[in-house]
């Protein structure tokens, strides 16, 4: 039989228990802990209060419900007013957290702009599988936070009125969204324009695979905002049928790659979709009607959009029979700059309709299809080039829209060599089999045949396109990030992965170094660094000759890296150095001059995927700076030793393919 008992500050609760009803002050702001698993929290109405008073943040103090450590928890039927943190659940699963209320504790609607301290509602740390449901959190900081927690379910909550952010989510995947009001995440004063960032859902720093449906996220800065500021993405997110409308600023505003959205709404704010920094989004019967209209923040040069692609990379990319129409300027901005335009598009079978200016507005762009859309009655014209645009089609199409498949036939492809791409699985929905084929290899090269055989010159990171039409004009594409690996003949050495080893880390506990079989470049493994470290040192051997030829033959150092730090700019500019050493006091260095760690640099693709490297060891070039130390013995260099620093907080560094390679 379950206790019934009256709560009090301090109470560390290790069996069922059932509260009396009535309203508990906790003066001190001690509140309960939880130290049992598998046990039930009945609050049966109780009220829990801290010393908190709304408008005085000062009084705010202590977690009104605590817990670490334990599994299998059920709180129910609870009120946590007056608290710094209303709940906090650290290091648990298969809990249920079901019908309390954590409203009316810490809130600042006068911070300015940052994610200030995690305060608010209710805040979950490393919580895995577990079920909240049926909760308010309302009037608070952050209303729901989840910060690496995996695979929960969050159903008919009410996380709202948050002058920060009604869902956070950090590092956290796997998670099942559904039918919650999280709406007015807002923090603004009269005639403020950004809201200082304040949103009703911030997704970042890795936050993937999760599903977010049939949610209110209207009225907040941003509606839903996925933010990579440290240049960790967020993929694989799937949208559907939300309706993050009425935004100070951007109903949707996403810089990350892979994430979906289907029929949800962005309209009524001053821009409905954001997406630069978007490749391989995919769009599907979305509206984004009326922006630019209420409220017209932050207008762009063709002003504000439905739905604007631009200032941030975006190849891949495809729309389907969304609806935008009636915006203030122009309906659907594409584009990103000279040298890294927009690219690989599909718009087919949408509405873009009465807009103020122009029904589609491009620049710096190329390779966009336009099939079988219904654009019309735009103020200012249906198109409108402004420059750097090119490979444009537009066309009429009707029916079902065919499947492309991309894939590379070719195992290990290697400069100078014959690499095999295969269209030939691709499928017209419609039965029929006359499909026409547009590859785009990465590198210039451009074919019509299924199956294309080519030469790629240099190694490196190559961006291929497949754009499949059918008979009926429809159109899909796919897409291969190809990674091409030096000739055989031009490596004089490669290194071996299995080798590497820690030579330094300070703190020395806080960095750990394994192998990796699943994400490497080639065969593998690849070696992956994870670290909290402000300097770590790798080391690999080198063979008595492998420094020798490769100097001889004026080789240069290749790697390949792959990168991601929680921490905005956790990595500085230097971050990186390369030593070859003879001793630990003689050795020639290159110092990485430019930001290595800066995907900008690099390619999109580069924020969650490898990049490739190359440093010349006889000759100077721009972004390495040389030097040597000690006056070494270069007949006499026998490690090789890569540095990272690091200004503090979580990341992960993988390296593959290292090797020296003749120019």
């Amino acid at each position: 039989m379950l206790q019934t008992v009256k709560p009090y500050a301090g109470m560390i609760i290790t069996e069922d228990v059932i509260f009396e009803p009535g309203e508990y002050v906790f003066s001190n702001s001690k509140g309960i802990v939880i130290a049992a698993d598998h046990i039930t929290i009945d609050g049966n109405g109780a009220v829990i209060r801290g010393r908190g008073k709304p408008g005085n943040i000062h009084t705010y103090d202590g977690t009104g419900v605590s817990c670490n450590g334990y599994c299998g928890v059920t709180v129910k039927n609870l009120s946590v007013y007056g608290f710094k943190t209303g709940m906090k659940v650290s290091n648990g699963s298969d809990w249920v957290i079901d019908c309390n209320d954590f409203s009316d504790n810490y809130t600042d609607p006068d911070y300015g702009w940052g994610d200030g301290e995690p305060y608010g509602a209710l805040f979950l740390e490393r919580v895995s599988a577990s079920i909240i449901s049926r909760n308010i959190g309302n009037r608070v900081w952050n209303g729901l936070y989840l910060r690496y927690a995996n695979r929960n379910k969050v159903v008919s909550n009410t996380f709202a009125n948050c002058t920060n952010v009604c869902l956070k989510l950090w590092g956290s995947s796997g998670n099942e969204i559904d039918s919650n009001v999280m709406n007015y995440g807002i923090r603004i004063d009269p005639g403020e324009v950004h809201a200082r960032d304040s949103t009703s859902v911030l997704i970042e720093s890795g936050s993937n695979d999760n599903r977010i449906r049939n949610n209110d996220f209207t009225y907040g800065g941003d509606g839903v905002f996925i933010r990579s500021l440290n240049g960790y993405v967020s993929t694989g997110n799937y949208f559907e049928n939300n309706d993050a409308s009425y935004a100070n600023n951007n109903a949707w505003e996403v810089w990350d790659p892979g994430n979906v959205f289907v029929r949800n709404k962005g309209n009524h704010s001053s821009y409905g979709f954001w997406l630069g920094g978007s490749c391989r989004a995919v769009l599907i019967e979305n509206e984004a009607a009326y922006n630019g209209l209420r409220i017209a923040n932050a207008p762009e040069k063709f002003g504000n959009a439905g739905i604007a692609v631009v200032n941030g990379s975006s190849s891949h990319f495809t729309m389907r029979r969304n609806r935008i129409h009636h915006n203030k300027s122009v309906g659907l901005a594409i584009g990103y700059k000279e040298g890294y335009e927009a690219n690989h598009w599909i718009v087919e079978q949408n509405e873009i309709t009465d807009n103020d200016t122009y029904g589609v507005y491009i620049k710096h762009a190329k390779q966009l299809y336009f099939a079988g859309n219904t654009i019309t009655g735009n103020g200012s014209g249906d198109f409108h080039h402004e420059v750097n645009v090119s490979q444009v089609a537009v066309c009429v199409a009707d029916g079902p829209s065919p499947v492309a498949v991309a894939t590379l036939a070719t195992v290990s492809p290697r400069a100078g060599g014959v690499v095999e791409f295969d269209g030939s699985y691709s499928q017209d929905i419609d039965g029929g089999s006359s499909l026409t084929y547009q590859w785009d290899l990465g590198d210039g090269t451009r074919s019509a045949d299924s199956v294309v055989e080519h030469i790629y010159a240099e190694p490196g990171f190559y961006r291929v396109g497949l754009t499949v039409i059918s008979a009926l004009g429809t159109v899909d594409l796919d897409w291969i990030d190809l990674h091409v690996l030096p000739a055989d003949e031009q490596v004089k050495y490669r290194f071996d992965m299995v080798s590497a080893v820690i030579k330094e880390a300070f703190p020395s506990r806080s960095a750990h170094l394994e192998l990796n079989e699943q994400e490497t470049v080639d065969a593998g493994p690849s070696v992956q660094l994870q670290a909290t470290s402000s300097l770590v040192k790798l080391q690999f051997d080198i063979p008595n000759t492998a420094a020798d030829d490769a100097l001889a033959f004026g080789c240069e150092l290749h790697f390949w890296i792959k990168f991601s730090h929680e921490t905005w700019g956790g990595f500085p500019p230097s971050a990186f150095t390369v030593r070859m050493k003879q001793t630990d006091n003689r050795y020639v260095q290159w110092v990485a001059a430019c930001p290595l760690f800066e995907w900008t640099q690099i390619a999109s693709e580069a924020r969650n995927g490898w990049s490739h490297q190359c440093i010349p060891l006889t000759r100077e070039v721009n972004g390495w700076m040389r030097s040597m130390t000690g006056n070494p013995d270069l007949n006499q260099l026998n490690l090789l030793e890569l540095q990272i620093t690091s200004i503090g907080g979580d990341f992960t560094i993988s390296f593959d393919e290292i090797a020296f390679v003749q120019e």
